[in-house]
């Protein structure tokens, strides 16, 4: 996404932050029954103004491990990099002790 279309974004409404990648990994997410009903990409990332959240996507419905995600869907993201995250308005933040902030994204492209 170029940057003049990422701010156009930000003006229309939308939540769109520009951040740096720093790191990736995945996670299994289970329901109360402690079954494994998904994997999510966490993306480390660094704002301008020093905070640094950490990004969720879910991966495809059909990726049931971790090792199939690693192999199915690779991070096609370099460290250095400058992403462009939206998030949605509804979807509150939330905070993990061990990842800090956590925003829900509805995407994660890279900017160009």
């Amino acid at each position: 996404m170029k940057q003049n279309i990422a701010v156009e974004q930000f003006l229309a409404g939308r939540r769109v932050v520009i951040s740096r990648f720093v790191a990736h990994h995945y996670k299994e997410v289970q329901n109360k029954a402690k079954k494994v009903v998904g994997i999510v990409n966490l993306y480390e990332v660094q704002c301008a103004d020093g905070k640094a959240p950490t990004v969720q996507t879910w991966c495809p419905r059909n990726i049931e491990t971790v090792e199939q995600a690693a192999k199915d869907c690779p991070v096609q993201f370099k460290e250095g990099q400058k992403l462009v995250i939206e998030f949605d308005l509804m979807e509150p933040n939330t905070f993990d002790a061990k990842n800090g902030v956590l925003i829900r994204a509805g995407s994660v492209v890279p900017l160009e």
